[in-house]
């Protein structure tokens, strides 16, 4: 294992993103995945040594890493692709990052916190804004009120997301909306419970949704009951209320692979006006069973702009050799008020 460290994926929206970003910083990653001609393009316009290949043949993954002590995995969706990179990473001793939001990968992973340990490395998910700020906002309320058992979040400023992310979220919407009560997850429908939230002096409607943070708060918190919304419009309220007796068609590969294609194509993620420009909300709450309660709202960067800075601050503090080992949420490697030191970022209780 060496100093150096792999991103996975660069081909994509975010990947590319980080790439440029990271060379800007003087960070030099190897660029990887299996887009052959979009990688070596990206390679050569960074001056960046790169890799192709899939995650198809474990051996041919773990050929590919073993040299590198870290590797940033940005290849979506992450419910089929997180798995065998993260086996590959424990068999050869690296690191192990990655910006999943989505539950499923979140329990996977967290199932193989003993052979991390083991191997000693740092099993790292979610160091993008899936799930850095609602994590660390989770874990200084519970700094603030020790007492707490019950923990509400929100955010809003997440308007346009990128292809992979609507990819990821299609893959899920046939499984429904996710709560924890009294330290089991537990499957709700769609729209079935929300909150009218008033944030310097905007109102906003926000809908319970299957966030990681309903997973993970509870190891970074200790909370068993979690339920985390997000701002949707009218509109589409409105499909998803039309589309509910249709979702379990997404079960079926076919259908979902031919809608996923089709997203690929029409959606383009934020541009870098929307970027620089657009400010992101996270409101959290946590209630004791004694009647107290506190309030966070922490503002940050748009969702990707966030997403590129908290993962090369993630990056190099794994590189120095913090973060611990194992299975870690963000707040637990790096503490509540790691959400700080990403530039733009501030909070109050209120």
């Amino acid at each position: 294992m060496t100093q150096g460290w792999l991103l996975y994926g660069a081909n994509g929206y975010t990947g590319e993103l980080i790439a440029r970003r990271a060379v800007s910083r003087g960070m030099k990653p190897v660029l990887a995945g299996r887009n052959a001609p979009k990688i070596e393009s990206l390679a050569k316009e960074l001056r960046l040594e790169y890799r192709i290949f899939d995650l198809e043949d474990p051996n041919v993954v773990r050929m590919n890493i073993r040299s590198f002590s870290l590797v940033l995995h940005c290849a979506g969706p992450f419910v089929t692709t997180s798995i065998p990179m993260a086996q590959a990473c424990i068999a050869e001793k690296v690191h192990y990052l990655d910006l999943t939001g989505e539950i499923p990968v979140f329990q996977a992973l967290f199932g193989m916190n003993a052979l991390a340990e083991e191997a000693g490395i740092l099993l790292l998910p979610g160091v993008g804004f899936d799930i850095v700020p609602t994590d660390c906002v989770a874990a200084a309320l519970k700094r603030q009120l020790s007492s707490a058992e019950q923990l509400e979040l929100a955010f809003v400023g997440m308007n346009q997301v990128s292809p992979g992310t609507a990819k990821s979220a299609l893959a899920q919407l046939p499984y429904g909306s996710k709560v924890r009560r009294n330290g089991e997850l537990v499957g709700v429908p769609h729209l079935s419970s929300k909150l009218e939230l008033s944030l310097n002096g905007k109102n906003y409607t926000v809908y319970g949704i299957p966030w990681g943070d309903v997973f993970t708060a509870a190891i970074s918190t200790g909370i068993q009951n979690v339920q985390v919304f997000t701002e949707i419009s009218k509109g589409q309220v409105r499909a998803m209320k039309f589309l509910r007796p249709f979702l379990f068609l997404l079960k079926l590969g076919p259908v979902l692979n031919v809608l996923q294609a089709l997203l690929g194509l029409l959606i383009t993620g934020p541009d870098e006006e929307t970027r620089s420009n657009v400010r992101a909300k996270v409101w959290g709450r946590v209630k004791s069973p004694g009647g107290k309660s506190e309030t966070l709202l922490l503002e940050c960067k748009e969702g990707y702009e966030f997403t590129i800075e908290s993962s090369l601050a993630a990056v190099k503090k794994v590189l120095n050799r913090k973060g611990g080992k194992g299975f870690r949420t963000p707040s637990l490697a790096f503490g509540p008020d790691f959400i700080l030191e990403i530039s733009g970022s501030k909070w109050d209780f209120v």
